[in-house]
C-alpha cells in the first residue's frame, strides 16, 4: 500500500502592517504608514548610492580629489554634510557648520557659485571643518543645488589629485560642476522627501505606544517642530491634514481629490509663460 504524500500547507508570509494591532482608529493609519515606509526604505538607499556615484563622476570630470553634498541642518540656518566621498568622508558626516559660516554658508544663502584658490587666505573659509577631520583644504569649488529656483544645498569639490600647490578650478570646470549640481539636487530633494515619510512613521509609532487620544493634533505639533527645511515641514503638515480628511469618509476624500486636482491645474497654469498661458 502506497503512502499518499502529505501536502504541506503553504503559509502566507505575515506582513508587519497586517499583524500590527493598535487599539483605536489609529490602526489603519499606522498600517498605511508601514506600507509607505517600506517604499521609503527602498528609495533612500539607492538614492544615497546614486549621489555618491555622481560625486565620484564629478570628481573625475573636474579633476578634484574630494567631493561632498551639504544641506540644511534643521530650521536655524546651520548646515551639515549629507554625503561625501574621499579620505575623510566618514568624519565629514559628523561635522556641523554654524549659521552664516563657511564658503558653503555663503553659497547657500546667496545662490552664487564660488571658487577659492587659496583656502588659507579666504576669510569666509570655515577652518573648523579641517580641524575636525584632520584634512587640509587648499582649493575649493562650491556650487548651489537648486530645486524650482530654491537653493536646497551645496556641492563642494575640493583639491586636486597629487600634492599641492594645486591649480585653481577653471570657468569650464565651474560649468561642469553646475551640470552635476542639477542632477544631484534632484536626488537630494527625493531623498529628503523619502526621509519625511520615515519621520512621520516613527512619530506615529511613538504616539501609538502612548495610546494618545488625539494623534492628529500630536502629529501636527510634532511636524511644526521637525528639524527640516520649511518647505518640507509644510509638505509634512499637508500630508497629515490630508490623512485626517481621508479618514473622515468617502465624500470628504472625493472633495479633497477635487480640490487638490484643481490646485494642481491652477499651479501649472501659473507657471506657464504669458504666451503659453493665453493658449492654454
Amino acid at each position: 500500500m502506497k503512502k499518499q504524500p502529505v501536502k504541506q500547507s503553504k503559509k502566507k508570509p505575515v506582513k508587519l502592517a497586517d499583524s500590527l494591532k493598535v487599539p483605536g482608529p489609529f490602526e489603519e493609519r499606522l498600517r498605511n504608514s508601514l506600507r509607505l515606509v517600506d517604499a521609503a526604505n527602498a528609495l533612500t538607499s539607492p538614492l544615497t548610492r546614486s549621489i555618491e556615484n555622481l560625486l565620484r563622476v564629478a570628481c573625475e570630470s573636474v579633476n578634484a580629489s574630494e567631493a561632498s553634498v551639504i544641506v540644511r541642518d534643521g530650521n536655524r540656518g546651520g548646515l551639515k554634510f549629507m554625503s561625501a566621498i574621499g579620505r575623510v568622508a566618514e568624519k565629514l558626516l559628523k561635522v556641523k557648520i554654524p549659521p552664516g559660516k563657511g564658503v558653503a554658508g555663503f553659497v547657500f544663502s546667496s545662490g552664487q557659485p564660488m571658487v577659492v584658490s587659496n583656502a588659507a587666505e579666504e576669510e569666509s573659509f570655515y577652518a573648523e571643518v579641517d580641524r575636525a577631520t584632520g584634512y587640509t583644504t587648499e582649493i575649493l569649488l562650491a556650487t548651489p543645488l537648486r530645486i524650482r529656483a530654491e537653493v536646497i544645498g551645496v556641492l563642494e569639490l575640493v583639491n586636486r589629485p597629487g600634492v599641492p600647490p594645486f591649480e585653481s578650478f577653471t570657468p569650464e570646470e565651474m560649468d561642469l560642476s553646475a551640470h552635476f549640481a542639477d542632477a544631484i539636487a534632484t536626488l537630494v530633494d527625493a531623498y529628503e522627501t523619502a526621509n519625511l515619510v520615515e519621520n512621520i512613521f516613527d512619530r506615529s509609532m511613538q504616539l501609538a505606544d502612548t495610546n494618545s487620544g488625539a494623534p492628529v493634533d500630536e502629529l501636527r505639533r510634532w511636524a511644526r517642530a521637525v528639524r527640516s527645511a520649511p518647505e518640507h515641514r509644510d509638505m509634512l503638515t499637508m500630508a497629515i491634514a490630508l490623512a485626517e480628511i481621508a479618514d473622515a469618509g468617502e465624500a470628504e476624500r472625493e472633495l479633497c481629490r477635487n480640490i487638490v486636482d484643481a490646485l494642481g491645474k491652477w499651479s501649472k497654469k501659473k507657471s506657464l509663460s504669458p504666451f503659453e498661458y493665453s493658449s492654454y
